[in-house]
């Protein structure tokens, strides 16, 4: 509706005696009503789309922040600089999808951002996220629904221990309780079985669920799917598919507490997130992911 008739439309209103002033005023706040409600169906049909691009002049961090934003980036080459250190994320020629996103992390180089962890706490990461600053999109709040894709490649000979590795995660930015994430897509060894696990936080407590062998999973494009309604009794479908079809896995849950007390907002983190504590020398000299294909709509 234009300026034009919403002001013809306020005059509808006026009585003999109301003053142009007050037609004025009229037409204001039906704009203003208009223009809200407009925004809100834009944030909440808006998807927000990254693509690995091989053939431009823009780097892979500059790719990514021109999607997620400014901050969206946690590598370790871009917080410490050490001269001869390779790229930590960087675009690569794929034969199967034509390109992506390779997220590698260095064992004996590389940490978690500034932090300096305890002894028996370290860890490091190498992850794109969601921030304060990125697009409405990649931010859920209470009573939205996140809907989220994404293809990824774990490395063939990626190792994996009895320790954390995330690959995803959705985390939380609030006051308090946002310390343990909502859910995380992880690589474990769990009763001497490695695996690609969903880990699920209800609390204090966290579930677990099967998705895969870890040998099965290792070199194949995955495409993941991850729905979740934000709310203290909300819910989550979560599904894994490989592209060449020997897996197909999902997780349906209802009536789970998404969203807790302190939540800001919920916002998604790609990468690699791992424990090196008792298990370093576990490790490969270097590992890494590949990504590509994201999509990220809020509902």
């Amino acid at each position: 509706m234009t300026s034009v008739s919403l002001f013809q439309f306020s005059l509808c209103f006026k009585s003999p005696r109301t003053s142009q002033k007050c037609g004025v005023f009229v037409c204001l706040f039906f704009w203003l009503v208009c223009s809200l409600f407009l925004t809100q169906i834009a944030h909440a049909s808006k998807t927000v789309e990254l693509q690995a691009r091989l053939e431009s002049k823009i780097n892979a961090v500059d790719q990514i922040k021109e999607s997620f934003g400014k901050y969206s980036i946690e590598a370790p080459d871009l917080l410490k600089k050490i001269e001869g250190q390779s790229e930590r994320i960087r675009i690569i020629r794929d034969k199967e999808i034509k390109s992506a996103f390779e997220l590698l992390l260095h064992r004996d180089l590389d940490g978690d951002r500034d932090k300096i962890w305890p002894i028996g706490k370290e860890r490091q990461r190498n992850e794109v996220k969601g921030y304060q600053g990125s697009d409405d999109a990649l931010k859920g709040y209470k009573n939205q629904t996140h809907l989220i894709k994404w293809h990824l490649k774990i490395e063939e000979t990626f190792k994996i221990t009895k320790e954390f590795c995330h690959f995803f995660q959705l985390k939380a930015v609030g006051t308090h309780n946002v310390d343990a994430p909502i859910l995380t897509l992880s690589g474990v060894i769990r009763k001497r079985t490695p695996q690609l696990q969903l880990q699920c936080w209800n609390g204090d407590k966290s579930e677990r669920h099967f998705l895969a062998d870890w040998e099965a999973c290792q070199g194949k494009w995955l495409q993941c799917t991850v729905q979740c309604l934000y709310g203290k009794k909300g819910s989550y479908k979560f599904s894994v598919h490989s592209l060449d079809g020997t897996i197909e896995s999902e997780v349906d849950q209802k009536d789970f507490p998404s969203w807790r007390e302190g939540f800001e907002f919920v916002r998604p983190k790609w990468g690699i997130y791992r424990s090196l504590a008792t298990v370093k020398n576990q490790l490969n000299p270097v590992d890494s992911v590949f990504l590509n294909h994201f999509s990220i709509q809020k509902r």
